[in-house]
């Protein structure tokens, strides 16, 4: 037991003081607190990006109008004319010039401008030319504000749900984010948790010096010894996060996203949150695993790419299933991948936090992922006795072959 401390506390100790460590464990961080201050950013660059207009009218009211709506513009008062307008247009002094016209009763607007108007500014100027237009029919027409208000106000549509696992639209919005931002940290794990394991065991492997270090300690110990020291560096890196999300949703409680957050989070089933951290536990054990048993069976730590070439493939795969499943839930090919332990972690976690996954559906999915990671380390245990003495630069596939005929021996 001594010695299965000593390997385990040197392996955790030399990795977590790595650049490598501590830029993977800052990269999601920086991502994140960049993510949370965007819109303030844009906010800062983008706070004087009302378009520059004339308007041409003989009507004041729709001047007056547009001049009211000054987040999108900011309407030019001394060009009157045509002639001035397209002046004023040609040396960028304005965005464009609208011009109004009326026959018979009825409006007509052109909205002139150097190069194509957003659909944003189309239907701010059509709003805004409506108004003004219902103003002054009503005026017309004899009408007082209170029954103009009584005709155009809008007839308020709630939607009732009969069932309790269905998503609002706002509430589909904030968990398709968080899926995306999950599932990449997921996957972000994976990769970097797959080549810390395999290059860990290779390392040694490729120098000889496994053969010195097995003439002193188990195969078992030593296997043992440094699993436990990479699941021991993704606890704390989860940890980690954990805990600054926890400050900062404390420091930013008071603020419109993290508000909007906790309250989509507080309609949230509680059990929920506890499967998404199983699935992401036991999905990134399988990986770190898996890639154990790859290490094990590389020659040299050059080939470890080579190796773990099909956990990257499959991480690929769940990453870019779980997208998929984020927005059709109910497909039968993500149903299928859901239950496919390489996979479900991301995708069965996609599902589940769409709410489009039966109680039943999830536990049969994660039972599913801990009977493969519970067999995976009895295979993986079984062969590393023999794996960390073969040598074979015939590829994965022939070398795992002989790591079976060796382990049967």
């Amino acid at each position: 037991m001594n010695k299965f401390w000593v390997i385990t506390k040197q392996v955790y100790k030399r990795h977590v003081k790595t650049k490598s460590f501590i830029i993977s464990l800052l990269l999601p961080l920086i991502v994140a607190g960049i993510a949370l201050l965007l819109p303030k950013i844009m906010d800062y660059f983008g706070n004087d990006d009302s378009a520059k207009i004339s308007v041409l009218s003989n009507n004041p009211a729709f001047v007056q109008v547009i001049k009211q709506n000054k987040e999108h513009f900011k309407v030019n008062d001394s060009i009157t004319t045509k002639k001035a307008a397209e002046k004023a247009l040609s040396t960028e002094k304005i965005d464009g010039y609208l011009t109004l016209s009326e026959k018979n009763g009825k409006f007509k607007a052109m909205y002139t401008t150097r190069e194509t108007a957003g659909n944003e500014i189309m239907t701010q100027l059509s709003q805004s030319l409506t108004a003004a237009k219902i103003q002054l029919k009503a005026a017309e027409y004899g009408l007082d504000q209170q029954k103009l208000t009584d005709i155009t106000s809008l007839v308020p549509v709630k939607n009732q749900l009969k069932s309790d696992k269905q998503l609002t639209e706002s509430q589909k919005d904030v968990m398709q984010a968080a899926n995306l931002f999950l599932t990449l940290i997921i996957f972000f794990f994976v990769i970097s948790y797959a080549n810390i394991v395999a290059a860990e065991i290779a390392t040694e492997k490729g120098t000889r010096i496994m053969e010195v270090i097995l003439s002193s300690v188990s195969a078992t110990t030593h296997f043992l010894a440094k699993l436990t020291a990479i699941v021991l560096m993704l606890l704390t890196q989860i940890g980690c996060y954990l805990l600054v999300g926890f400050i900062a949703m404390l420091s930013l409680q008071k603020t419109d996203m993290i508000r909007g957050f906790v309250d989509q989070l507080a309609n949230f089933p509680v059990s929920y949150l506890i499967l998404n951290l199983l699935f992401i536990f036991f999905g990134l054990l399988l990986y770190i695993v898996l890639a154990a048993m790859a290490g094990s069976l590389v020659p040299n730590v050059e080939t470890v790419a080579q190796f773990i070439y099909p956990l990257t493939i499959f991480s690929i795969v769940g990453y870019w299933g779980s997208i998929v499943a984020t927005s059709i839930p109910d497909n039968i090919v993500v149903i299928i991948g859901s239950y496919i332990p390489v996979f479900s972690p991301m995708m069965m976690l996609a599902r589940m936090n769409m709410l489009a996954a039966s109680d039943l559906g999830i536990f049969i999915s994660l039972g599913i992922l801990i009977i493969t990671v519970g067999l995976s380390f009895l295979l993986t245990f079984r062969l590393y006795k023999s794996n960390v003495l073969l040598y074979s630069n015939e590829g994965l596939f022939k070398t795992l072959r002989k790591s079976f005929a060796y382990a049967k021996k």
